[in-house]
């Protein structure tokens, strides 16, 4: 398996594996989300999409793009798998808000449209014709490597032969405990299994215990999965 593609919305910036852009995963606010690089499609409305959605779709269509996947004529059976530590927390905080007596209001329809973690999984597999697997694992930490193992699984399986893999994460909700080392953002990778002669930023390999190498080095999670792609690009 191959690496073909890599992107990022972290608090230090936007940006994808084939260019100078920085990559910088660190604590702090995340920058302001524009969708433009989505897809136009008369039937999709960014607009009503959640700050979530917003983010996770957005690393993706960059991931996408840098591994030459993102204009299509037929559709393409690739998955997805995303960890997340908290989801889509803050938005059914949001929408719960819409519906308790006190508020005297009535519920929200677009906040309920995305009070499942995985909706924007589907609006990915819609813009951009992905029939695979998708799904999201919820970790501890925000480090991906149950998502980087799945989809890597998903392809020794032939399941798929094309995954991305990733995590997703905005800031958590005032109040919330969490773990120090949690960082909000999203940052997605694209495996494929026979690349042929595409560009790629390394192989991946699993040894009988479990363990994920890339060039031979063991990873441990999808941040110095990025940082050692980017080494050798």
């Amino acid at each position: 398996m191959f690496i073909t593609g890599i992107g990022w919305v972290t608090s230090g910036g936007v940006g994808k594996g084939n260019s100078a852009d920085p990559f910088d995963f660190k604590k702090g606010a995340l920058p302001d989300i524009s969708g433009n690089d989505f897809p136009v499609n008369p039937i999709f409305r960014k607009g009503r999409l959640d700050r979530f959605s917003l983010l996770g779709l957005e690393a993706i269509a960059i991931a996408l793009k840098d591994a030459g996947l993102y204009e299509y004529n037929i559709k393409r059976h690739i998955g997805i798998v995303a960890s997340t530590v908290f989801g889509c927390l803050v938005t059914d905080l949001d929408f719960h808000e819409t519906v308790t007596p006190e508020n005297n209001t009535l519920p929200d329809p677009n906040l309920f449209t995305h009070t499942l973690p995985n909706i924007f999984l589907g609006y990915a597999a819609m813009l951009f014709g992905l029939t695979g697997p998708n799904y999201i694992l919820y970790e501890k930490e925000s480090r991906g490597h149950g998502a980087l193992y799945s989809a890597v699984e998903s392809i020794q399986s032939g399941e798929c032969d094309i995954m991305l893999a990733g995590i997703c994460d905005v800031e958590p909700p005032d109040g919330y405990i969490y773990n120090d080392a949690f960082r909000p953002g999203a940052i997605f990778i694209m495996i494929e299994n026979n690349p042929c002669d595409k560009q790629n930023y390394g192989k991946l390999t699993v040894d009988k215990n479990g363990n994920i190498y890339l060039n031979n080095l063991i990873i441990e999670d999808i941040e110095s999965c990025v940082r050692e792609c980017i080494k050798k690009a």
